[in-house]
């Protein structure tokens, strides 16, 4: 299984910056869905413990993007309440000798946080790479006014 892993990792190395960058995304989306399947019961502290700090560094890393800090001058309200959330979450993680029920909520919050960052990522692309409409007068209107 490392082997298949490694491989993938050099393929990637070989592939454009916006191709790697989709894949990464995709890569953090099943992230993601694998960690809201956890189930408290099955699943093991030492799992949640890896999947914490695993979401944690793909959350710090989609906020220190350099295209993302530029995004963030021109979001909304709700966005900049967002990423406020986002800091309390960071910053307040559960303690070592927190329970597992804490644990678990804390990363089933950094999923959806993850979630809602590659969804804002994405549309900020999107967005991005339409080009604008050009403007032009339609022919007839002007004259009538």
């Amino acid at each position: 299984m490392t082997d298949l892993m490694n491989t993938s990792n050099t393929a990637d190395a070989d592939r454009p910056s916006d191709v790697v960058a989709s894949t990464e995304a995709d890569r953090a989306e099943q992230e993601v869905r694998r960690v809201l399947a956890f189930q408290l019961g099955t699943t093991t502290r030492l799992e949640l413990d890896d999947a914490a700090a695993s979401l944690r560094g793909r959350v710090v890393a989609l906020l220190g993007d350099p295209a993302a800090e530029e995004k963030q001058e021109h979001w909304g309200c709700a966005d900049r309440g967002f990423l406020l959330e986002v800091a309390h979450l960071l910053d307040n993680p559960p303690a070592p000798g927190a329970l597992s029920h804490e644990v678990h909520s804390h990363v089933r919050a950094l999923a959806r946080v993850l979630r809602k960052l590659i969804t804002m990522k994405e549309a900020a692309v999107v967005a991005s790479a339409r080009p604008p409409l050009p403007v032009r007068p339609i022919p007839g209107r002007s004259a009538a006014r």
